[in-house]
């Protein structure tokens, strides 16, 4: 059976991408990977216009755009650009400078850049959203936000984001992280944490994916044990004597908090707190396929080719994601 996803290192993109023509077909190929198939009449046949890059169906005439219901839909930006930022978007795990990007690709408008790069985020999101964390989670709430402004909890200047990761054991017993899930929110409350449990899939919201979450580790703040009450979860608390001992007694919540931060503060230098949710959910994006790393683009591709696009309106009109 063949592999879903090609493998490819940077040397292999370099070449099989070279051209816009390149880009096309792999895009043709990955919105229909068993064929056309007309989304009007059914029809399997059909003329493409390669100076449109539109497909005219043998049947109905119906006149498909390649990237309609795509981030891609109405670009003036030619593909081969987009691939070679995703791919960069995709393979870089401290994440990648879109002024840099900009530069090297040579995208005339600093806000074009930028705008591709959030739609690119937008596919990531999207595509996590499918996801449950499953078994045991640790969990944890952090601050992200200027330097200087108060720390911890009840910090005003700062952005409250909670954390969690599902964990498993490996063949020696050990435990591993599985899938991780960062949200900005307004508190961390015990209903703010009720809601985030919701959208990890547990509760009467999500009756398909119910039950799959069995317990979840805290530092025994008591929201998360309000959060819970009444709900067929166990809570493990790890008591910090010393909160300096966080990264220790939850390490792998911690793991991914210091991870996010150090993308942020280098290659970003910093995000605003309006956008913040997007970059969050770029680097859990890369995490949550770690094990995957040469599939990274094309799953990528296909993620945004299961994505409508937005509009540089939309997105600075976009309050910010609670």
């Amino acid at each position: 059976m063949a592999k879903k996803y090609r493998e490819r290192g940077l040397l292999e993109f370099q070449r099989e991408f070279f051209t816009e023509e390149a880009c096309v077909q792999h895009l043709r190929e990955m919105r229909w990977p068993n064929g056309f198939r007309c989304s009007r009449c059914n029809h399997t046949e059909a003329w493409f216009i390669r100076t449109r890059n539109i497909l005219d169906c043998k049947s109905c005439r119906a006149k498909i755009s390649l990237t309609t219901g795509t981030i891609f839909h109405k670009t003036r930006t030619p593909l081969i650009k987009w691939y070679w930022l995703i791919y960069h978007m995709a393979m870089a795990k401290v994440g990648v400078s879109i002024s840099e990007m900009q530069r090297i690709l040579e995208i005339r408008d600093y806000k074009t850049a930028w705008l591709m790069a959030h739609k690119v985020r937008k596919a990531m999101a999207d595509r996590d959203a499918g996801y449950s964390l499953a078994g045991l989670v640790e969990m944890d709430e952090s601050f992200f936000g200027p330097k200087g402004s108060k720390k911890g909890r009840g910090s005003e200047r700062k952005s409250t984001v909670l954390c969690a990761v599902s964990l498993y054991r490996d063949r020696k017993g050990e435990e591993r992280p599985g899938f991780a899930h960062m949200r900005v929110v307004d508190n961390a409350s015990a209903k703010t944490i009720e809601n985030f449990l919701e959208r990890l899939g547990y509760g009467h919201m999500n009756q398909e994916r119910k039950n799959l979450l069995k317990a979840i580790r805290t530092d025994g703040w008591r929201s998360y044990g309000k959060a819970i009450k009444g709900q067929n979860l166990s809570h493990y608390k790890v008591v910090l004597q010393d909160p300096k001992a966080a990264g220790r007694l939850l390490p792998w919540v911690h793991r991914v908090i210091s991870n996010a931060k150090a993308v942020i503060r280098g290659s970003h230098r910093g995000v605003s707190e309006k956008h913040l949710q997007s970059y969050l959910s770029e680097i859990c994006y890369r995490f949550n396929r770690r094990f995957w790393e040469r599939e990274l683009f094309d799953r990528l591709i296909k993620a945004c080719v299961s994505t409508e696009t937005m509009t540089y309106s939309q997105l600075v009109k976009t309050k910010k994601l609670l």
